[in-house]
C-alpha cells in the first residue's frame, strides 16, 4: 500500500511540475514595451529615420509576441518582448539624441551671431 501511495505522489509531483513549468503569461512586459513605444513616439521617434526604424521593429515584435502568447508560446514571448522594449528604448534615445544635437546647433548658431554683432558694433581704433 506505501508502495501505492509512494507512486501516486510521485506521479501527482511530476504532473504540478509539468503543469507549473510553462512559463507565465508576460503582460508586465507587454506594459513596459507598450510604455516605451508611447514615450518614443511621445518625443518624435517617427520623424527621425533611424528611430523610426527601431520604432517599427518594436511595434513588429510587439504584435509577434501577442501572438506568441495567444499560442501559449510564453517563453518565446518574453525574449520577443525583450527585444521589443530594447528596440522602443533605442528609438527614444535617438530620437532624444536628434533633438538635443538640434538644440546644441541652435545654441552654436546664436553664439556666433552675437560675436558677429559684437565684432562690428566695436568702436573703430585710433
Amino acid at each position: 500500500m506505501r508502495l501505492v501511495t509512494g507512486i501516486v505522489a510521485a506521479f501527482a509531483a511530476c504532473v504540478a511540475v509539468a503543469c507549473g513549468a510553462a512559463a507565465p503569461v508576460p503582460q508586465g512586459q507587454v506594459t513596459e514595451t507598450q510604455a516605451a513605444i508611447r514615450a518614443a513616439e511621445e518625443v518624435g521617434a517617427p520623424g527621425v529615420p533611424k528611430a523610426a526604424l527601431h520604432l517599427k521593429m518594436a511595434k513588429d515584435q510587439l504584435q509577434t509576441a501577442q501572438a506568441l502568447m495567444a499560442q501559449e508560446d510564453n517563453e518565446q514571448a518574453k525574449m520577443t518582448l525583450d527585444r521589443a522594449r530594447v528596440d522602443a528604448e533605442l528609438a527614444l534615445a535617438l530620437a532624444r539624441e536628434t533633438a538635443f544635437r538640434q538644440k546644441a546647433q541652435e545654441a552654436l548658431d546664436k553664439i556666433k551671431k552675437l560675436r558677429e554683432e559684437a565684432g562690428n558694433s566695436k568702436p573703430a581704433a585710433q
